[in-house]
């Protein structure tokens, strides 16, 4: 029987944060691979935790998370599908009589297919198991991705926080009394499912806000009719308060690769 590779896929975020301090700390085994894909549209804050924190801490007991870029390991970017041509963010559009959004396909695109075309590629795996890091609070989305016919056969997942009981506030509280600083939450730049606030924090690094900015601009290039947000205007003139919250809430648009956010 082939032995599984044990693939740490992280995502960046707060339940990825809180793997890195459970691997630190010695309560999960060392991956034999620790991978994060990078979409090449993170936010600044993502990466900047990461080279400050979790990498130097992962790396003083062995472990080595590598960068993997997205153009590496697809020929995908903005559009997909089989004629070339479906918009793989969950944009929202204005085509019709009411605004809606469009489903998401760049997470699995962006990131679970990069991973896996580089962990087979480089490595030379057979047959894996990816640990992702959904928490307690998503069981539901962990025990639909196990079943899902993407993650059979060669490629399967595990949750190890859920094995060990840890919700997102569990998380949160382990990452904090490893004396760490709370990770921020890891998400693109330009990505749709933002919430308001975290448009205004975007908004206020300009180092990702010109990017969103010239993204917005060039997206509807690709579509007359679609959006940032819920409101069908350039994102430079959208209104960012509370007030103005999506409603589609976060299943809607929720990165079906389980590596968005995490």
């Amino acid at each position: 029987m082939t032995s599984r590779t044990q693939i740490w896929n992280s995502g960046g975020g707060t339940q990825s944060t809180a793997i890195a301090a459970l691997i630190v700390q010695g309560r999960l085994p060392k991956p034999d691979i620790a991978v994060i894909a990078d979409t090449e549209r993170e936010r600044s804050t993502t990466w900047n935790y990461l080279d400050q924190v979790v990498l130097p801490a992962l790396q003083s007991v062995g472990v080595d998370l590598v960068r993997v870029p997205k153009s590496a390991y697809s020929d995908k970017d903005l559009l997909g599908g089989a004629a070339g041509d479906t918009l793989l963010i969950p944009a929202f559009t204005d085509k019709g009589n009411d605004i809606g959004k469009l489903r998401t396909f760049c997470s699995a695109e962006w990131k679970r297919d990069v991973v896996r075309r580089y962990c087979t590629t480089v490595h030379g795996v057979k047959a894996a198991t990816n640990w992702i890091g959904y928490s307690t609070d998503e069981l539901g989305r962990a025990l639909k991705a196990q079943a899902a016919t993407k993650n059979q056969g060669k490629w399967q997942v595990d949750f190890p926080l859920i094995r060990l009981g840890l919700s997102r506030s569990n998380c949160i509280a382990l990452v904090e009394g490893m004396g760490w600083p709370t990770p921020p939450r890891s998400s693109c730049w330009m990505c749709p499912n933002h919430h308001m606030n975290e448009w205004r924090e975007i908004k206020a690094d300009p180092r990702d806000w010109a990017k969103v900015v010239q993204f917005d601009r060039e997206l509807r290039q690709l579509d007359a009719n679609a959006w940032l947000t819920d409101q069908p205007l350039p994102i430079e003139q959208v209104d960012f308060h509370d007030s103005q919250e999506v409603l589609f809430g976060r299943e809607d648009g929720s990165c079906e690769s389980g590596m968005c956010f995490l």
